[in-house]
């Protein structure tokens, strides 16, 4: 079994980034390889609306993209997080989501293999736990379509500083036995 992570925040060691390091390591002890991406130090560019991924199985843009596509086709299940940024999630993760447009035929069926499991986590510093349910809710949708089984959204709530979220034992511990049941 092989686990991606891929982080939208820019702050390493953030909320955001511990959540999904949790979740990551629930799959570690249920005996998964786990690789992690920072999406902030991924050099890459926004889609191009060239379309010629409608025409041919690849994006034209050869960046560090072509490792999370590689990553998307071939492992067996992902957590992908983003922090809550003005209403939305951060302009590193909406550019990563766009970018997956050249995962996706011109039929709008996907172009990697489905039953793939997912967990999205976030952060937000806003204290009410559906203030942004929606933006969680679309990309689950998002990833639906790509035929994966979305298995939980854990979103830390009122926090701010990097690494508050570590005061949440509760959240931490629900986060990790996503990661370890991953596959169940």
């Amino acid at each position: 079994m092989k686990v991606v992570g891929f982080v939208g925040s820019p702050r390493k060691g953030g909320n955001t980034d511990v959540l999904v390091q949790q979740v990551l390591d629930g799959a570690v002890e249920a005996g998964a390889d786990v690789e992690k991406f920072y999406i902030n130090e991924m050099d890459f560019k926004g889609c191009q609306g060239c379309n010629y991924c409608r025409a041919v199985d690849a994006c034209k843009l050869d960046d560090d993209m072509q490792k999370a596509y590689d990553a998307l086709k071939k492992a067996d299940g992902f957590v992908f997080g983003s922090p809550i940024y003005f209403f939305q999630f951060t302009g590193q993760m909406r550019q990563f989501i766009d970018r997956c447009w050249a995962l996706v035929n011109p039929d709008f069926t996907p172009r990697i293999d489905g039953g793939k499991k997912a967990v999205v986590v976030g952060a937000q510093g806003n204290p009410e736990q559906g203030a942004f349910q929606s933006v969680f809710d679309e990309f689950s949708q998002i990833l639906q379509m790509f035929g994966m089984d979305v298995k939980g959204t854990f979103v830390d709530v009122g926090h701010h500083a990097p690494g508050e979220v570590k005061e949440n034992a509760e959240l931490m511990g629900q986060a990790k036995t996503a990661g370890s049941q991953l596959f169940d």
